[in-house]
């Protein structure tokens, strides 16, 4: 199973490093790592042209106009989408790749650890983590700090809707799942930033959260995109 990682970036000069050199360590080789900057103005895309093989695309900024840049130009059938600041450990990719093969899915995500985060942040994300797992065949909700789909069924899905600041990664779950095929989280660790939590506050994201899952559980994407979202890392 050969595997394209996608990685959308804007001003992660201190953290896109770190992910490159894990990528670099797996023990099953990605086919390609492609990094899709927003018009960073920190030296991003000088740290990216530091690592080889690594390919570095550029674009306006907007997370799914950047996911949709690298899995449009990416030849693997396997995609997994990463944000900057995961750190996958050295298996990570030969474990996700060995899932799909043992249990073919349209979209799957995996099991997000906070690496940087305290007891309520890392308490969180493991009720997240539960939620997910357990709607994987009803509610089907994930995250885009990490998402996992074969390379037909994102160009049969047409990618990520662009129009969404906000809700874009389970719109793009409940479109592949619905229409081609099982969604999965995996029992695939992944260590991920809390920084969100720490920049707008743990509770301010809890709040929100719960504020926007109704619209997410429903569909309701118009009443999304008019939705203020300080914490969406590449929007316009």
């Amino acid at each position: 199973m050969l595997v394209s990682i996608v990685i959308p970036t804007l001003n992660e000069s201190g953290r896109i490093g770190a992910l490159l050199r894990a990528l670099q360590a797996q023990t099953y080789t990605p086919l390609e790592i492609i990094v899709c900057d927003g018009d960073s103005t920190d030296g991003t895309p000088d740290i990216v042209r530091q690592f080889e093989n690594v390919r570095l695309l550029k674009t306006a900024r907007g997370t799914s106009r950047q996911r949709n840049l690298g899995g449009k130009n990416a030849s693997g059938p396997l995609l997994i989408f990463m944000d900057a600041d995961d750190l996958p450990p050295p298996d990570f990719v030969a474990k996700v790749a060995r899932s799909y093969r043992r249990v073919p899915f349209a979209v799957a995500c995996p099991w997000f650890v906070a690496c940087d985060s305290g007891l309520l942040v890392r308490a969180i994300y493991l009720l997240f983590n539960l939620l997910f797992f357990a709607g994987q065949s009803t509610v089907r909700m994930g995250s885009g700090v990490c998402l996992i789909t074969p390379k037909t069924v994102f160009e049969k899905c047409g990618g990520f809707d662009e129009s969404l600041h906000l809700g874009e990664d389970i719109h793009y779950i409940r479109l592949a799942s619905l229409r081609f095929g099982l969604h999965r989280h995996l029992l695939v660790p992944l260590e991920t930033s809390g920084r969100r939590f720490a920049q707008k506050g743990a509770w301010q994201m809890v709040k929100f959260y719960a504020c926007i899952t109704p619209l997410l559980w429903l569909g309701c994407w118009d009443k999304l995109k008019g939705t203020a979202y300080e914490a969406a890392p590449y929007q316009e």
